[in-house]
This record gives C-alpha cells, sequence and structure tokens, in this order.
C-alpha cells in the first residue's frame, strides 16, 4: 500500500476523532486464496461507534475469480445468527491492494470479505474470503 494512501486512512481516522487500539490485527484466508493477506485496525469514535481500517494486499481483481465476481464487500455480522450488514467495498487497485475506512455501531462483531456480483448486493451470497472476529 502506498505511504499517500496510508496516511490519507490515518488523518481520517484521527479526523474522526479516535485513537487507535494497539497493533494490527490479521485476518484468517480462504484457501482458495493463499496469496492474500488482510489485517485490521480497530478503534472508537467520538460517538461510540466502532471505527474500521481494513487493509488488503495480493487480492486479485474480483473479475479474476472463478467465478468471476464484479467487487468484493466487506460485512459486519453481529452474531452467527444475525443478517449481515454491508459496510462497503473495498477496491482493488493495480498492485493487488486496497483500503476501507468504515464505522458500525457494533462493539462486537465479525468482520468478512467476500467476492460479489455486485458491490450494492444486500445479502453475502460468495464465500468469505478474509475474516476476522472483534470485540471490545
Amino acid at each position: 500500500m502506498s505511504s499517500l494512501r496510508i496516511a490519507t486512512i490515518l488523518a481520517a481516522a484521527v479526523m474522526t476523532g479516535c485513537a487507535l487500539f494497539g497493533g494490527k490485527v490479521s485476518l484468517s484466508t480462504s484457501p482458495t486464496m493463499p496469496a492474500a493477506e488482510g489485517g485490521a485496525r480497530f478503534s472508537v469514535s467520538k460517538n461510540d461507534n466502532t471505527v474500521i481500517v481494513l487493509s488488503v494486499k495480493h487480492l486479485a481483481h474480483p473479475d479474476k475469480l472463478t467465478p468471476p465476481a464484479s467487487s468484493y464487500v466487506v460485512w459486519t455480522k453481529a452474531n452467527k445468527d444475525a443478517m449481515a450488514q454491508s459496510i462497503g467495498a473495498l477496491k482493488v487497485d493495480s498492485d493487488l491492494s486496497g483500503s476501507l475506512l468504515a464505522e458500525t455501531p457494533l462493539h462486537s462483531f465479525e468482520l468478512i470479505v467476500t467476492a460479489e456480483p455486485s458491490g450494492e448486493i444486500q445479502q453475502p451470497t460468495g464465500q468469505p474470503l478474509l475474516w476476522t472476529s472483534y470485540s471490545r
């Protein structure tokens, strides 16, 4: 990830009034994408929401997957029985890196990345490709 992109993400996090917790949490990776790497940092905003700074690298463009997809979508899921909520589409650049800055009112959740036919999809249809759990 370029240093400009990192600086932009960190500046946005500071402007939302959050204090970054500890280090980066590594995301688990699906065996179907062994080269992919992901990490997330979590913080608390002024209004007690959870701020998520997600970064990935070595993530193939979604149209190169089998079956092809149009975008990667990032989801939060409060528990195993809860409906997943989209927090945004993850764009992959020419260096196969991407990032997403998002905020959720959840304090404990699963963070999941799937490949989807549309960035506007309401529920995940693809298998989790990257994931982690978070709780504060």
